[in-house]
């Protein structure tokens, strides 16, 4: 459901430029990030700015942890974005009303504390300007160092397709089925898949949730509580209010990024096209329009000005005409979604809206290193990608292949 890639290639742009090889993440040092929020703290107010450095941890994870540490409850802490676990991130959280002595003296493994400053207001999702990527494909071919440049200048020139990156859509592959189930209220449909996605494979599907208690493993923290809730109280609606607000607004923003993803594909080939009755993004700010003279608006797409955009279905989710309107319509019956029910009044309803079909790519550099260990040559990868998008989607038009 959630495959990024076609085996005919199909769904890359850079479909005609053969695959790079090489090895990627081998350490976590081989994928960096570094997080550029939209705004920088002001240096007064309530809450505190934790810019920090995580090491082999998700955001979630990391936030657990300080959480933990700091005696607070996740739901507390803000951050702009969630960041890879195979990488080393440089991203910022926020915390309110702090003891900066405390933060100062956090020892939590996988986690740095880099700098603290004081700002008036929670760091909520979106707050963030982009990404800045180092990636180290270890192992390549001396051939590869043109076929990755060949990529990139074409990434640079037509944009890159902004599909929702495999991490996206959780273990499995199964967070947008759990968004699904939210919207059709299936409270014990979602307790199940949620609970078997964290249980060995040769468990009983069957059973009953306090046979699945014994068997879960320790290490599945974050399910054990609403499971356990399950197992005490049979009730599958209040085990899931055990979990977090944020993780179930995450399920059904993964069902949205399914849908966009699969309308992407069908629309690839004028991804960069302005169609008559599409929505013109503007990327300076956001806003959209109706498409009712291509011609006029295609220089402002050729300078990167516009782009086509796709729904993220919801109530603030305006809907485009003509071709657009048909992949649109096309996804939801596919998928079996009903839009309306994203503007439900529960914890994971979605506001919705649009989202281009493709972003800049900016800050491309490439550089071949002699190997680290191994064969061939390592390559080091440079660039800048808006929020919202993923270095994955980079990488698979390199690789030719989904990778997470």
């Amino acid at each position: 459901m959630t495959g990024m890639a076609d085996p005919d290639g199909a769904r890359f742009i850079s479909a005609a430029i053969p695959p790079i090889c090489g090895q990627l993440r081998a350490v976590p040092e081989d994928f960096v990030v570094e997080e550029v929020l939209a705004y920088e703290p002001c240096g007064i107010g309530t809450h505190t700015f934790i810019k920090l450095r995580k090491t082999g941890l998700t955001t979630n994870e990391a936030v657990r942890r300080l959480a933990r540490a700091l005696a607070r409850r996740e739901d507390e802490f803000g951050f702009a974005g969630f960041k890879d676990r195979q990488a080393v991130t440089t991203q910022t959280v926020s915390i309110e009303h702090a003891d900066s002595t405390a933060l100062e003296q956090l020892d939590i493994a996988g986690i740095e504390v880099l700098a603290l400053a004081k700002h008036g207001n929670k760091l909520k999702t979106g707050h963030l300007h982009g990404n800045r990527f180092r990636i180290r494909v270890r192992n390549a071919h001396e051939e590869d160092t043109a076929r990755a440049q060949a990529v990139l200048d074409l990434l640079e020139k037509r944009g890159l397709p902004n599909y929702f990156g495999e991490q996206r859509f959780g273990r499995q592959g199964i967070t947008p089925e759990l968004g699904r189930m939210l919207l059709a209220e299936d409270m014990e449909g979602f307790m199940r898949a949620l609970v078997l996605s964290a249980l060995p494979a040769d468990v009983d599907v069957n059973a009953a949730p306090a046979a699945w208690l014994e068997q879960l493993p320790r290490s599945e923290s974050f399910v054990r509580r609403p499971l356990e809730t399950w197992a005490k109280n049979a009730n599958a609606a209040r085990a899931l209010r055990v979990l977090p607000r944020r993780f179930l607004r995450l399920c059904t923003s993964a069902l949205q990024s399914v849908l966009f993803n699969a309308v992407l594909s069908a629309r690839l080939e004028s991804f960069d096209q302005l169609l008559m009755g599409d929505l013109a993004f503007l990327h300076k700010n956001g806003a959209v329009f109706l498409v009712e003279d291509p011609a006029i608006e295609a220089p402002r797409a050729a300078s990167f000005e516009l782009s086509p955009s796709g729904a993220l279905p919801g109530p603030d989710s305006v809907s485009p005409q003509g071709r657009q309107l048909e992949l649109e319509t096309q996804a939801l019956l596919d998928f079996d979604v009903d839009p309306s029910l994203f503007g439900c009044h529960r914890p994971w309803a979605q506001k919705g809206g649009r989202r281009p079909l493709r972003v800049p790519v900016q800050g491309c550099a490439l550089s071949p290193r002699p190997a680290q260990s191994g064969n061939g040559i390592d390559l080091e990868l440079t660039f800048s990608l808006p929020r919202g998008s993923y270095a994955t989607a980079v990488l698979s038009e390199l690789f030719k292949t989904a990778l997470p």
